[in-house]
Formats: C-alpha cells, structure tokens, sequence
C-alpha cells in the first residue's frame, strides 16, 4: 500500500511540474523511470476492486452514466458499421464490468463533446488530458493510456536522419490540419504540410507527396494497416522536447455542492486504478491488429459434420497462386512465398485440408479457373462478372492501387492526367472493363513485371498496379526512372480486395475456408502482416530496432534475458563443454540481441522430450529455434517465423524414393516431438505409425538397424547427419508437404517480451538467414574433415590435374574448330544463305512455337507477307547479280524497322519475306510496317550498275488464334491480303478490312 502511495504521488509531482513549465517537458529524461513505476504499480494494484458501502449504494441509485467520446478518433473511438467501437470503447466496457455502471454514450467531434461536458450535459468525458488550466474544474482519474506522437516515413525513400530537428528542417513533413503541436514544429524551424485526414496524411506518405508524417503512433499505424499502405512505417519519436506526451483520463466535473459528482469521480478513478495490465495489452493487441471486415476469433476453429465429411474424403485439392504478385504471392528461388500462400498453410494446419500448389500468371490462373482445372484461386477480387463461377471467400486484405509514371511525366492529377496517354495494366484485371470504357489507349499484359518493364523502356506512358506489388517488382527489377505518381482512383472501382475464390461445386470448401479464417487468432494476422507487408531491411547491421520508451524501459528493468537451447540439435543449436553456443540460432539470437540492445544468456536444456517442461523448470524467458503446437500456446508467445525449413524422410538405400507421405502407409516412421509437426502429422496421415524418437540421430539410428522403416526430420539436418555420419546405407528418400518453420518463442507472461521480439523478427531478411544457415552447414563439415584423407586425395588430384591440363591443351585447338564449325553449320541451317535473314524453315519452326505460346496464353499474333513489286522485270533488266542486290537491300530494311523483342523477319522464297510479331496491338503491327513499307519506296538502290526505286505489297492479319487454329492458317490469311494489294496497284498494305494507299508512285 504505501509503495502504491509513493508511486502515485511520484508520478503526480512529474506531471505536475512538467505542466507547470508550460506544457515542456523538460524532464523527459524521466519517462522511463514513470513508465517503470507505473509497470510496478499495475503489479500492486492486482486484486479485487473494492468499494465502500457508500458507493455501492451510489452506484445501485445512479446505474447509468452519460459519458462523452469522439467520434473520429480512429483507432480510440469511432463509428462504422453501425456500432461505436475502438481501443478506448473496450477500455470502457472493461470499466463497466469492474464498477456495476453502464456508459450511455454521446459521440461528436471534440469541440461539441468537449462544450457539452463544460455546461454539464455529460456526466464524464473520455479521452481527456490534464492541463493545469483544467485541473482548476474537472476531476481526473489516473491516466490509462499515455499517447505518444512519432514520425512516418516511406520505406523506400527512408528518412536518413529523423531524430535530427537541424535535418528535418529540409524535409516536407506532413500533420493533422489545426494539430497543437504545428506551432512547435514552426518554431523549430519545419513548415509542416496540412492535411485535412490522417488517411490522406498517410497516404501522402506511401505515394511520396512528403517525406514523413508527425502523427500519434497507435493512430498512424491505424491508418496506414487499414488502408494497405506497406510501404509506411515508424521511423521513430518527434524530436521535439515541448511536444509531450498525451495522457489519456476520465474527466468529471468539480461541483462543491454536488456530492454525487465527487462519488463518480472517486469510482472511476479507483477503476482506472485497478484496470489489470493484462487486459489493457490484450485491448492494445486487438487495436494493433484491427481490420474492418475482420472480427475477433470467437474459439478454436469447428466444422460441421458435413463439412469435416468433405475434408475426410477430399482429394488435395489444386490452389492457383500469382506467380509475380509479391508481397502476397510469388516464386524465389523456386519455391512459393507470400502472405497468401502462408495464409493458405495455415488454413491447411488448421482443417487438414490438403492444398496442391500451381503458380502460373493471373491471365492463365483464371482462365484454369473458369475451366474448373484449379479448384481454388488465391488473390482474387470480387466482380459482378466473376460472381457467376466463383465463391468468394471474406476478404482477407485490401490494398490500394497505385499510378506509376516514368521521372518526368509531371505531376499526377487524377485519372484525367492520363487523357491521350497509353495506360499498362494487367490482363484481366478486375477493374479493366471500366478503364477500357473511359480511356481509348489501355494495354494489357499478361505478367506484372513486363508492365513495368514496359514503363521503363518508354513502351507505355503510366501503368496500374497494386502499391505494395509494384513497389516490390520496382525494388526487385532496380527499375530507377519509375516512381509512383499518386493513388488510382476512379468511379466505380473500388480498392482492390483480395480473397480466396472456389469452385461453385465445392460449397462447403467456401465455409470451411472462412471458418479456418474467421477463427485465426489476431496475434496470427499481425505476424503475417508483420512479414509480408512490413517495412522489410536490407540487412541485420541496421540501426536499432525502434522499440517504444515502454519497451525500453521493460528491458532496462529486465536485466539478463534467459534464452534455453538444446545442445544437441546440429547444425541448429549447439552447445559444447566450454559452454560455446553455435549454430543458426545462435546467429539469428546474436542479431537480434544488437539490433534490440539486450543482454541474454544460454541456458542448455534438452527440449526434445517435453520442451515446456523443460523451459519452465528452468525459468526459460526465450526459445530461439521452437516450433509452434497446440501444447505450447498457452505458455508461450510466438513471433512469426524466420526460417522455413523442408521436412525429409530418410530410410535405407534399397527403399523407392517417395512423393508422398501416403506412401508410408503401414511403415513405422521416426518422428521427434517438437521437431515436428506432430499433431498434424497424425491427424492428416493416421494410416501411418509414427513412432517418437529422442533425436532425429536416434531415428536414423533405428532406421540402420532396423527397428525403424523410416524416419523424419528437417533436411538440413537429415543431410548433415548422413553425411557426417558415414551411413553409407542411409539416403534422403522425399519431402513431405508439411514444412517446419522456426520461430522465436517467449514467454507468455511477459507481453512485453514477444512485443520486442516481434518487432526484432520483423527486420530479419529471409536470404539472410538462409544464407547463415548454409554457413553453418559448411562450416560443420569443414569441422569434421579428415585432413590425413584429405592430404592423400590432393596429391591424387594434381596427378589428374597435370594429365588433365596435357590433354586440354592437346583438344583445345580441336574444340576451337569444332565450335567454329557448328557455329557455321547452326548459322546454315537457320539463316538464308543470300540475305541473312531467317529462312523458310527456321521461319515455321519459331513460327509454330510462339503462334503456339500466343494460343495458350490469349496473346495477338501478327503475321506479314510481303512481296517486292515487279521483281521478275528487275531480274530481266539488270541480270541476277543485281536482283539478288536488291534483295539484300530491302532484307536490310527489314531488319532496322523490325528489331524489336518478339519480331521474327525471315525470306520465305524468291522476292517473297515474312514478319510476325507477339502481342501489341493489331493497328500498332499494321502502322509499323506501313513505315517499312514507306522506307522502302523512299529509299532507293543504287550500285556501280544504277540506280533502282523498289516498292513492295504487304498483306498482314492480327488475332488472337483460337483453339484448332494452325500458323497456315494466319500465312493463308496474310496472303489472301497480300494478294489484294498486288491486285488493286501494288505499293500498299492490306490489313483486314484497311488498304492503305500509296503516297505517290516512285521514279522509276
């Protein structure tokens, strides 16, 4: 009790006297040290609320209370969706369960609630700090909340040094239209850029308009979660020392002769007192989180009896995946990543539910799709139009799209910037058919990055892409002269909202998708989120994370964190006799520990048998290489994970290789608790006997002698022991679909702690990590060389060396002539000996291939005959010498107009060549070669023998060839052109239905 006194009455003599000095906080060197206090405070005040019988009976009298909160103080207090809700309305609901009250609310902006409050229409106000100049008329409850206000900046163009006031002077730095601390930044030197909403304050920040936003911490991430702009993150605190922090209280008016207003105050401030810390961290979580659409999971996760009969009986099931839609899905490395596919692994966990990936373009995907030969798509947005063969899933996010122009193209103002501009977009985007009817040059393509590409070369004028997708191809591609020119916006088109899609036949697949979804925890969203959509760093030797003055102080407080490893799990953790702590843990651990500025310690434990027990007897605070299970969750708090590691199985050398775990039927297979996905092993392969074993050692230990057909574990683990083990006998027979993925994991009881590490986990670059993990593994077996055996294989091979050095010197003359060779024979084959364009046969062969590749994927195809006029009377004239002349000259034409990736020029026989094309526009290919055909006739030949004026008569077709159609089929038809041209005068294009006519008949 008189701990609790002393720490009240010191907390009440900073305030007091910081707001003495005009609101300055002066003193903020002591922030931490209140902010600690009030850590052991909330320790103290544990127990139950008690009342005096007096307030009880005060409380029975008077049940309802008007209470005054704004209405658009978003994450705090705001309405949507018809219902008042926020961070400060469960605080308030919290505060009506401990008193026995009920809250009537009254929402308006702050200056209504606030004059209503002053004239006594309210019985109390939320929300409320405290001045000396109201201290004189209101009644304040401790504070429940201290607001902070911090500066934005766009990962992309990052601030370089934001806790310099001389620097920021330089920067444009955006704020709240009327904020009261816009006059400090003024008489510190920045003119702050006004906005009139904390949405287009953010938004400024993630297309680039400003250089950071000043905006309170909780309320910024709000907005830039909620409006999908990734690229916006915390570059750190507002260095100015007279902007304080904001103390949130409640606020009941002083009355001298009204007793009933001095008995509320001294309820709600005994209340606030009492609010439990674990409460106000889980309200805290919840508002880190929140997503409109998305509620709170009401349990675990239970399927109807019909729908778990279609996951006992569903095949695996085909999910359609972007494959160049990063952050939310996309291939490195050959394998798939992003936050949908991670989303889908973890809906798989949770129903058992068996997901086939396909990666593909989204042009392919949905066309798969709407033949029904992909049973989910990932990634999609809900239309009218796609309502028809699809089921759309809930939304599981919504992000912006963004207008990306090259430098140069002047300021963005809306889509009318773009009148008479050619617009890329991708090919059947959601909101195509609405930019097609307003704009007249839009141009589809058929990946995200051949957009941009386009772009960049000059091909198109602006492109419309996702934010987050376009920044991470524009980062990934180093594509320099693009920047993003404002947010796409357009009547009738909305966000883009991304959702799982199912085929209609598989009702029950939608609602089990949902139910999996709905019952995620929000601590799972955030980590998904935190790793695909936060501000990503380039490397570890960054600066220190940006913890908070809390976190901070909570470590300070802390002292030496205890992180537990098992010293056997190589090359993971490892600890030898001089207690040396190795391996990808401990390199991760090191990491973390500077950016985070911690002090830790290694605890070996041996986690492989029971690893919560063995954590807990040891008073464990941190598991740096923990796999997430059911068994664990309740004690212990897991970031998202850094390390995606394969599962292998591994038996003995006679045994067939497998692709699926299916094929173990029967067979005892090895498995290591918490090394594992156990639970889910089991649940989805009960057919198979898994036997647990100490160490994935053991399990290949029993494989060898028999006591065991097989057994599983990490395949870098698995390689390393085979190989170091000498177990000739043994091999790495498959993969299983159910990977493992390493995370840190602390304890639950400390909030704080997981918060950190969070925070630390975030800036982890994945190829990092994998990259220490393949120096670990080099490293091991470095370690265990033999350097006698080695020494006996080096001098065997320089014998070989020397030999091999004689006899390559002895062929390299041969091979230079042999290449030189094929090199003359491949030109023969493919070229025309006379020209040196393609020849006929080369001509059908690409001809075929890329008229093939357009069929699959809905491209244009182009294709051109062209034929120079009056060539028999050339040959006649001048002879065959200067013919053939004039055939080189107009092949060389031919070849500087159409040199383009895609363009194919070849000589298909006589005075006869051919042209065809990929994708573009029909009128595009036509005007091309109406230029060539202009170059020709312009540009006459002339040699030592005269002077000739060419022209030639093109016939050209353009479509996108349907199913059944041939490459005969386009030459027929270019022909048939071609014909018409030499039919109505020569010197002219046919293209469809267009002729285009000669300018005037050369000189002949």
């Amino acid at each position: 009790m008189y701990i609790l006194v002393f720490l009240k009455w010191f907390a009440w003599c900073f305030h007091s006297e910081c707001m003495r000095r005009n609101g300055r906080l002066r003193c903020a060197f002591l922030i931490p040290c209140v902010l600690l206090c009030g850590l052991l405070a909330g320790a103290v005040r544990a127990g139950p609320l008690e009342f005096s019988d007096e307030e009880r009976a005060w409380v029975r009298a008077n049940p309802r209370i008007s209470l005054g909160v704004v209405s658009d103080n978003e994450p705090y207090s705001f309405f949507r969706n018809g219902q008042i809700m926020g961070w400060t309305i469960d605080v308030l609901h919290r505060l009506e369960a401990e008193t026995g009250l009920t809250f009537t609310l009254r929402m308006g902006a702050w200056p209504e609630v606030y004059g209503q409050f002053r004239e006594g229409a309210l019985d109390a106000i939320a929300d409320i700090s405290l001045t000396e100049e109201r201290e004189a008329f209101i009644n304040f409850t401790e504070a429940y909340h201290l607001r902070r206000t911090v500066l934005f900046h766009n990962v992309d163009h990052p601030l370089q040094d934001p806790e310099n006031v001389t620097a920021l002077r330089a920067q444009r730095i955006g704020v709240i239209k009327d904020i009261y601390y816009a006059g400090a930044l003024r008489a510190a030197g920045i003119e702050p850029v006004e906005y009139d909403s904390y949405r287009d304050l953010m938004a400024a920040v993630a297309f680039g308009w400003i250089d950071a936003a000043a905006a309170a911490e909780m309320t910024g991430n709000f907005f830039a979660r909620e409006n999908g702009f990734s690229n916006v993150a915390l570059a750190g605190a507002l260095p100015l020392s007279n902007v304080s922090l904001e103390d949130f209280r409640l606020g009941v008016l002083k009355a001298a002769e009204d007793r009933s207003r001095e008995m509320l105050s001294a309820i709600l401030d005994k209340a606030v007192a009492r609010l439990p810390a674990e409460d106000l961290a889980a309200i805290t979580e919840r508002w880190l989180t929140y997503r409109t659409g998305r509620t709170s999971p009401a349990g675990p996760l239970r399927l109807l009896p019909e729908e778990q009969a279609f996951v006992e009986n569903a095949p695996p099931l085909k999910i359609g995946f972007i494959s160049d839609y990063e952050p939310f899905s996309f291939l490195s490395q050959g394998r798939g990543q992003g936050l949908a596919v991670d989303l889908a692994h973890d809906i798989s966990a949770q129903t058992g539910l068996v997901f086939d990936p396909v990666y593909d373009n989204w042009s392919n995907l949905l066309t798969a799709f709407q033949q029904g030969d992909i049973d989910i798509i990932a990634n999609i947005s809900r239309t009218e139009a796609r309502s028809a063969y699809t089921l759309f899933s809930q939304e599981y996010h919504r992000i912006p799209n963004a207008v990306f122009v090259r430098s140069g193209f002047g300021p963005y103002e809306g889509i009318g910037s773009l009148a008479g501009k050619t617009v890329g977009i991708g090919r059947d985007i959601y909101y195509a058919r609405e930019l097609e009817a307003r704009m007249d040059h839009v141009r589809s393509f058929p990946a995200q990055d051949e957009i941009l590409k386009a772009l960049s070369r000059g091909e198109i004028d602006a492109a419309i892409l996702a934010l987050s997708n376009g920044n991470a191809i524009v980062r990934r591609l180093g594509l320099i002269n693009i920047e993003i020119g404002g947010e796409f916006l357009m009547d009738g088109v909305e966000r883009e909202d991304l959702r799982f899609g199912v085929l209609p036949k598989y009702p029950y697949l939608k609602s089990i998708i949902d139910r999996a979804m709905s019952a995620m925890p929000l601590s799972r969203w955030g980590e998904l989120e935190t790793r695909w959509l936060g501000p990503t760093l380039a490397e570890f030797g960054g600066r220190r994370a940006a913890l908070t003055t809390e976190e901070r102080a909570y470590l300070d407080g802390k002292g030496v964190i205890k992180v537990c490893v098992d010293p056997l799990t190589p090359p993971y953790t490892e600890v030898d006799e001089d207690g040396g702590f190795t391996g990808v843990a401990a390199e991760v651990m090191a990491r973390l520990a500077e950016r985070g500025g911690l002090s830790w310690q290694v605890v070996p434990v041996p986690l492989r048998d029971d690893a919560l027990a063995g954590a807990q007897q040891h008073a464990c605070d941190v598991l740096p290489f923990a796999l997430r299970s059911p068994s664990l969750e309740g004690e212990w708090t897991f970031t998202p994970p850094y390390l995606l590691l394969p599962m292998a199985v591994a038996n003995r050398l006679p045994q067939p290789f497998m692709e699926s775990m299916r094929e173990l039927a029967g067979q005892r297979v090895g498995v290591v608790p918490g090394r594992s996905p156990l639970d889910l092993l089991r649940r989805r392969y009960p057919e198979v006997t898994l036997v647990e074993v100490e160490s994935e050692e053991e399990g290949l230990r029993q494989v060898r002698k028999g006591g065991l057909d097989a057994t599983l574990g990490t395949l870098a683990s698995m390689s390393y022991l085979i190989t170091t083990g000498g177990d000739d006998d043994l091999k790495i027979s498959g993969r299983i679909a159910e990977d493992w993925q390493a995370a840190v994991a602390t304890r639950a009881d400390e909030p704080l702690l997981g918060q950190i590490f969070d925070k630390l986990v975030a800036g982890l670059g994945e190829q990092d990590v994998q990259n220490i993990l393949n120096h670990e593994m080099l490293v091991r077996f470095e370690k265990r060389a033999d350097y006698a055996l080695l020494f006996r294989i080096a001098a065997v091979a320089v014998v070989l060396l020397l030999v091999f050095l004689y006899w390559n010197r002895k062929l390299h003359a041969l091979n230079v002539a042999l290449n030189a060779a094929n090199a003359r024979l491949r030109e023969v084959s493919v070229t025309d000996g006379l020209t040196g364009l393609y020849n006929r046969m080369q001509f059908d062969i690409r001809g075929a291939e890329e008229f093939g590749l357009c069929q699959r994927n809905g491209w244009l195809f182009s294709i051109a005959m062209i034929d120079v006029d009056h060539f028999k009377g050339v040959n006649d004239e001048m002879g065959h010498v200067y013919g053939d002349a004039c055939l080189r000259h107009v092949a060389g034409l031919l070849r500087r107009y159409f040199q383009r990736d895609g363009d194919l020029v070849a000589r298909y026989g006589g005075e006869e060549f051919a042209v065809f094309t990929m994708g573009g526009a029909e009128a595009e290919f036509a005007g091309h070669l109406e230029m060539m055909r202009r170059g020709v006739a312009e540009t006459p030949f002339e040699n030592a023998a005269g002077t000739r004026w060419l022209t030639v008569s093109i016939g050209c077709h353009s479509a996108v060839p349907e199913r059944g159609q041939t490459l005969a089929d386009f030459v027929k038809r270019a022909d048939a052109r071609l014909y018409e041209a030499k039919h109505d005068g020569r010197n002219r294009l046919v293209a469809g239905s267009a002729r285009v006519e000669p300018a005037g008949s050369p000189v002949s």
